[in-house]
């Protein structure tokens, strides 16, 4: 079994206003952040560097607000607002993905990517369905680039 990296937790929640999803927390408690196919990065915390994280997090619902005032984020809105989005992770090429926030459990939230095209696919499920599913290939990676992931997929940490 890993080692758990013991990630504040508590004080992540009270930067963002809420908990995250059970399997995001599993995740980054088992692995330091991950990258799928030298493209994909998992915004994942780092012990001792929870602020930093709620500061990202913070930075790109900042980006995600300005898109929304010029009309351009397609009716998705950053979190806290009812709906809104919170970041998970990005790609080398300008791609965003999100939680889409549903309510007051974070285990009923979904995926929203923001693709670098400016379309904005979602996906029914948790985060660790849409990635098992990328890497397996059952899940399309739509809004993502062609090619993604490649056949055989690898996985690093960062």
């Amino acid at each position: 079994m890993p080692v758990r990296r013991n990630i504040d937790w508590a004080r992540i929640e009270r930067g963002l206003g809420t908990r995250l999803p059970s399997d995001f927390v599993e995740l980054s408690e088992a692995y330091a952040p991950l990258i799928i196919d030298d493209f994909l990065a998992l915004h994942m915390p780092v012990p001792g560097e929870e602020d930093k994280f709620v500061s990202v997090a913070q930075g790109i619902l900042e980006n995600l607000a300005s898109l929304r005032e010029s009309d351009m984020s397609h009716g998705h809105v950053p979190f806290p607002e009812k709906g809104g989005l919170i970041p998970w992770g990005d790609s080398n090429e300008g791609d965003m993905l999100y939680w889409r926030t549903r309510g007051d459990n974070p285990e009923e939230w979904t995926v929203v990517v923001s693709g670098a095209w400016d379309d904005w696919p979602a996906f029914p499920g948790s985060l660790t369905e849409y990635l098992a599913g990328l890497i397996s290939g059952t899940v399309p990676a739509e809004g993502l680039p062609q090619g993604f992931p490649g056949p055989d997929p690898v996985i690093t940490t960062d």
